[in-house]
């Protein structure tokens, strides 16, 4: 149940994220001020904190994904309600929710672009491209000429497909 949460969640914040952080009102996208006039506020300028994560990302994103993720572990350390063996079991699960939903938020991102773009946005109405910044680090595999799938994203469902496998690995067993 938490996995489905935290998809949930993440579309929402790729909603958030696309429509709403970007701030045209203000001239500002992702933390970039858009316009050159000389008295208008940079105040709200920033730059990314780790590699292209600004500090929305961080929080409040990472730390709710962090605390849905994490949901059975943090209630087990809270309320001691599983054994040792379980307890590694919500952990697995814990880290295979957190990075599924960091990578459906950032799907989700590029099918929000893809779908109903910005009127604003250069790239509406194309999903990845080799140029966009989720796929600049590790690179892409070119799937056609419009559309890419960034290498990490691979990376991350093959470690979350392995922790969720870790995680429900005879689940219904009683053994403590």
């Amino acid at each position: 149940m938490t996995a489905v949460i935290c998809v949930v969640f993440a579309i929402c914040f790729a909603h958030l994220e696309y429509y709403y952080i970007k701030d045209p009102a203000l001239q500002i996208s992702n933390g970039k001020v858009l316009t050159n006039h000389p008295e208008f506020d940079r105040s709200r300028e920033t730059k990314p904190i780790i590699g292209n994560m600004y500090q929305y990302h961080l929080f409040p994103m990472l730390f709710i994904f962090a605390l849905i993720s994490f949901a059975a572990l943090f209630d087990d350390m809270t309320f001691k309600l599983f054994g040792e063996r379980k307890r590694r079991k919500a952990f697995f699960l814990g880290c295979a929710n957190l990075i599924t939903a960091i990578t459906v938020e950032d799907f989700a991102w590029f099918v929000s672009r893809w779908l109903v773009p910005l009127k604003d946005d250069p790239n509406g109405g194309q999903l990845m491209q080799l140029t966009d910044w989720t796929s600049i680090h590790f690179g892409a595999l070119n799937v056609v000429n419009s559309f890419v799938i960034p290498y990490w994203y691979l990376i991350a469902i093959a470690i979350a497909t392995t922790a969720y496998y870790v995680a429900f690995r005879k689940h219904d067993m009683i053994i403590d």
